[in-house]
């Protein structure tokens, strides 16, 4: 069950769950949400593992248990259908989420996300790393450098614009994890959770999803790439629109906040509209 600080509520209108991923928390949405907030009620989450505080060892970090804390919150809230706005990770669950209680999701938005059959580069080799005695060390020292940094084994394959690693940046979702070892350690079990296998099944769990699917793509990413994107997009029976977003990578809600918050709100008006 989540705790009060992990969850933040802001805005008014239909309710919006804002859904991060890997190595990001909800402050990933901090330029679309006030965008999104006259439009919809955002619920943003702090899913288990990418909290500020350590979590019980005992804590379920697989799909399944994100999942199933997810479904409670919607339940003890009593927000009736939402419609999910989630990227990387966050929008495999979000994907589980619909298939496993339909009655709760209206609407899927789902940016640069897991593809059945793909091995995102390096993610594989951070898994293995995380059983490595000594990895809190190594990745802090790393971090440190700029080089490092910048490169496709960090943030070089988040930005486009790679003015954008900057500090604030770097602060939020490398410095943060690096600050102490158990949230660190409690970042790294979420990543040890990410079921590769589960993952090749997510054509079957497209099947049954009843909700509009929506993606908004960064156009160039290389850790999810845009053509398997839409070729999995395709085999989607409710699928709605695909949209790419020019000039951007894995983080289109980083580079171009206002066009995906436009975006969102095209697609979830127009669902809305459609419905009555």
């Amino acid at each position: 069950m989540y705790r009060d600080e992990d969850i933040l509520i802001r805005g008014k209108g239909p309710p919006l769950m804002l859904l991060h991923g890997w190595p990001f928390h909800r402050a990933t949405w901090r330029k679309v949400a006030p965008l999104l907030e006259p439009h919809f009620t955002c619920i943003g989450v702090n899913s288990f593992g990418m909290t500020e505080d350590w979590i019980p060892k005992d804590a379920d970090l697989s799909f399944g248990g994100h999942v199933a804390r997810n479904l409670e919150l919607i339940e003890r809230l009593g927000l009736g259908p939402v419609a999910i706005l989630a990227h990387d990770t966050g929008a495999t669950i979000a994907r589980m989420m619909a298939a496993e209680a339909p009655q709760h999701v209206s609407s899927l938005v789902l940016l640069n996300t897991e593809i059945p059959h793909h091995r995102p580069p390096f993610i594989p080799l951070y898994q293995l790393l995380a059983e490595t005695p000594g990895s809190y060390a190594a990745f802090k020292t790393l971090m440190k450098s700029a080089y490092f940094r910048r490169s496709l084994a960090c943030y070089g394959g988040c930005f486009h614009d790679k003015r954008l690693i900057n500090r604030e940046f770097v602060d939020l979702f490398g410095r943060y994890w690096t600050s102490c070892p158990g949230r660190f350690n409690d970042m790294m079990r979420y990543l040890r959770g990410l079921d590769f296998h589960q993952i090749d099944q997510l054509d079957q769990v497209h099947q049954l999803i009843e909700c509009p699917v929506h993606f908004i793509w960064g156009e160039f990413d290389p850790t999810f790439p845009v053509h398997l994107a839409e070729k999995m997009a395709r085999k989607i029976p409710s699928l709605a629109t695909f949209e790419k977003v020019p000039n951007t990578r894995f983080l289109p809600h980083e580079e171009a906040p206002e066009r995906v918050a436009h975006l969102v709100i095209e697609d979830l008006q127009m669902m809305a509209a459609a419905a009555e």
